[in-house]
């Protein structure tokens, strides 16, 4: 299955609070990300990039994707577009769950 990843403007800001090491550290997660969609939805093969590699739904439509505990992404499945919303910790993420 193709993935087309698109990005909304809330991602790109949440970016800018982020510092450069953490920034990367999204990049592996979205190369994963990519890697995971492209090989059949199978977990083994991004974590042959990032070995703690994670993707989870947390409500429909959005899933969580990360390597590590501290970061992680909150991206929207819609059929082949996967939008990345939101990049932060656990907390942000609780939050803006709550806000839906």
């Amino acid at each position: 299955m193709p993935l087309y990843l698109y990005f909304r403007p809330s991602f790109q800001r949440s970016l800018k609070r982020l510092d450069k090491a953490q920034v990367k550290i999204i990049a592996l997660i979205l190369e994963a990300v990519a890697v995971y969609y492209a090989q059949g939805c199978t977990l083994s093969s991004a974590q042959k990039i990032a070995p703690r590699f994670f993707y989870k739904q947390l409500r429909r439509p959005y899933y969580e994707a990360g390597v590590e505990s501290t970061l992680r992404v909150v991206l929207r499945k819609e059929g082949e577009k996967c939008i990345a919303v939101l990049a932060g910790n656990h907390d942000q993420i609780k939050q803006f769950l709550t806000n839906l």
